[in-house]
């Protein structure tokens, strides 16, 4: 005897064409969690790049200053604070000497991550400059004493000059909240940028460029 098959009837018969569209499009409970965790990560993303393309707060790190601050606070286009360093070499330098002189300060710390990724190519920059352009780099580390200071220097094979302010008085007369905070003093003493937080070095020789090519008096 023939058997007769009946036609597979895919579509309920119960449902209309909006409801068939309906259950047709209807995410799955983990693909919707796979939507939403696409689109967290994607403003993340977003947010970092965000943040470390700001200028002036790119890469830093928050710092503990003890001292009391004195004097007036540092400004862009006013003399820069005048102190005095102990350096590492057990010498003495004091800012108002280099007058003349383009001038980097670089406040920072041998613990301190983006002050670490940032100093081979301060290294670079000074060696370019120092000779070429009369660069004078003066780094304070801060809270740190001479032998810890000394001791990161030589194992990261790094070569400028690098002061002591262990009691964080210079840091606090230049009012540093992160680090590494970056000062450029042209030729005249006038401070001509401020910047918190770690640079690349295309940023770093533009900044350069500004104190380096101001006109002796």
């Amino acid at each position: 005897m023939a058997s007769h098959t009946e036609p597979l009837n895919l579509t309920a018969p119960d449902l209309q064409d909006d409801d068939l569209a309906s259950v047709r499009w209807r995410p799955s409970p983990g693909a919707f969690r796979n939507i939403v965790a696409t689109v967290l990560v994607g403003i993340a993303i977003a947010a970092l790049v965000w943040t470390f393309d700001r200028p002036g707060t790119a890469s830093s790190q928050s710092v503990t200053v003890t001292a009391s601050a004195s004097g007036a606070a540092p400004e862009i286009g006013k003399p820069a604070p005048d102190f005095t360093l102990d350096m590492i070499d057990g010498t003495t330098m004091r800012l108002s000497d280099f007058k003349g002189r383009p001038v980097w300060i670089n406040f920072w710390a041998s613990w301190c991550p983006p002050c670490r990724k940032e100093n081979p190519d301060i290294q670079d920059l000074y060696n370019e400059h120092k000779d070429a352009d009369g660069l004078v780099l003066l780094a304070p580390a801060i809270g740190e004493g001479r032998d810890s200071i000394a001791g990161y220097m030589q194992r990261a094979d790094l070569h400028y000059p690098v002061g002591v302010d262990s009691n964080t008085q210079v840091a606090a007369n230049y009012r540093v909240l992160g680090i590494p905070t970056h000062i450029f003093v042209d030729r005249d003493g006038i401070i001509r940028e401020m910047r918190v937080g770690a640079m690349s070095k295309k940023t770093m020789e533009k900044k350069l460029a500004q104190i380096i090519g101001s006109a002796q008096p």
